[in-house]
């Protein structure tokens, strides 16, 4: 399963996904190049009536649902198994997928309803209904999402935040499980404004003092900085530095851990984008700029999440810690070494605990669109009851079957929202180039 999935990766996600990235961003005219200050402006841009999600709330809940696994232990991860090379496919994947992150978004508000009273709603399985008109692929989807949001958004993150702390007995888990169900039940059952709040004062907080502890290690190791970028850049290439067969299996691995890893940490092209936009009301706003807004806004995450990795790549390669351990170790290892001192492997688990919360958090609210989406709202309520209590699961856990679920059920995701937005490429067009649009073709 290991080899099918690595090599279905490298010969068909990877292809797919820069494929479809360059394509739009030809079609699209590199928006992403373009908006980008743009982004920032309209970032601050509050339309949101009391209780609704605002843009602000909207880049935050999707950084939330980053800020997991995926950038600490899984950037480890990535490096451990494809070379420090990983890292910059990492890079490569969230700065040119942006667009397709665009895309996503704009599709998700343009295609939106109102429901539950006078809620805007909006994700790939609307415009995928509406636009593409297979009910169906937009069903397939609502599985592969809430399968997504209990192993990504659950059972991986409690796992690894159990697996972060040394010598995690049976009570220490009990209390590690108490920590996210407390704040799960009050923030999810809270409604959407208390999660809204949240989202938008705690992902900030924890992405800057993330960043400043990050930035404070490498200057500690500042004498090997220049060499942990040069392993990056050589490793993502090593085809050139590597002779023989085996030069090839360290550019695959690079590839396929890189864009796994990439994928799980800035879910591009999984049209969560779509739903948390799809949530944000452009209340007189013409639909069709209400939508370009929110595509250009989304633009803001995936870069954000990028620097996140990039930087924990560089500590990491900068430590040169030994990486037959495991990931969670790696990075206990890393910090101990950037710090000297064995306290200092303590910011791990602390920051691991903030990141997986928020992300869990994302997860469970993504995944109760489906819900929406069927017509059966009220069922999220028993989604969120299902997916606390498969936290003690993710806990006490000894094997790595989560993030083979998670990879298949990110990858599925990927494949069908892709074929939904080339298929809607002309109207992406028509709203972002306002009539200047060119021919990308029939859709």
């Amino acid at each position: 399963m290991d080899v099918f999935l690595r090599y279905f990766v490298i010969f068909f996600i990877f292809p797919a996904l820069i494929g479809v990235s360059v394509y739009l961003s030809v079609c699209l005219k590199w928006p992403q190049l373009r908006h980008l200050g743009d982004a920032f402006k309209q970032l601050l841009v509050e339309k949101k009536e009391g209780g609704k999600m605002g843009n602000f709330a909207a880049v935050a809940t999707i950084v939330g649902g980053n800020l997991g696994a995926g950038t600490v232990v899984g950037t480890a991860l990535a490096i451990s198994t494809g070379g420090p090379g990983a890292i910059f496919w990492m890079i490569v994947v969230a700065l040119l997928g942006s667009v397709i992150k665009l895309a996503c978004a704009t599709l998700g508000v343009f295609y939106q309803e109102k429901q539950h009273h006078e809620r805007c709603v909006g994700g790939p399985m609307f415009y995928i209904e509406k636009g593409v008109g297979s009910r169906p692929l937009s069903l397939l989807y609502c599985v592969f999402l809430v399968g997504a949001s209990l192993s990504v958004g659950n059972l991986v993150q409690t796992n690894v935040f159990v697996k972060s702390i040394p010598n995690c007995g049976t009570w220490v888990k009990i209390l590690c499980i108490l920590s996210f169900a407390v704040p799960a039940v009050v923030i999810l059952f809270g409604g959407l404004k208390k999660f809204a709040a949240f989202m938008s004062r705690s992902v900030p907080i924890i992405g800057i003092a993330y960043i400043a502890i990050c930035c404070v290690g490498i200057c500690m190791m500042r004498d090997r900085a220049v060499f942990a970028l040069k392993e990056i850049f050589c490793g993502a290439f090593s085809l050139a530095s590597v002779g023989g067969g085996a030069s090839g299996i360290v550019l695959l691995r690079a590839l396929h851990e890189g864009t796994s890893r990439g994928l799980f940490a800035t879910d591009i092209g999984l049209g969560l984008s779509a739903i948390a936009h799809g949530n944000v009301d452009g209340g007189c706003l013409p639909l069709a700029q209400h939508a370009r807004d929110q595509g250009i806004i989304s633009l803001l995450a995936p870069i954000l999440v990028a620097i996140l990795c990039s930087i924990t790549g560089i500590l990491i390669v900068c430590a040169a810690p030994d990486f037959s351990q495991n990931s969670s170790k790696i990075c206990i290892d890393t910090f101990t070494t950037a710090f000297r001192s064995n306290c200092a492997g303590l910011m791990v688990p602390i920051t691991v605990y903030f990141f997986a919360l928020t992300t869990i958090l994302s997860w469970a609210w993504f995944a109760e669109h489906s819900f929406f989406f069927i017509r059966r709202a009220n069922w999220r309520y028993y989604y969120r009851v299902v997916s606390i209590a498969m936290m003690p699961i993710g806990a006490f856990m000894q094997t790595t079957l989560p993030w083979k679920i998670a990879d298949i059920c990110i990858e599925g995701l990927l494949l069908i929202n892709l074929l939904a937005i080339v298929f809607l490429r002309n109207k992406l067009a028509s709203i972002h180039l306002e009539g200047d649009a060119p021919d990308c073709g029939n859709g």
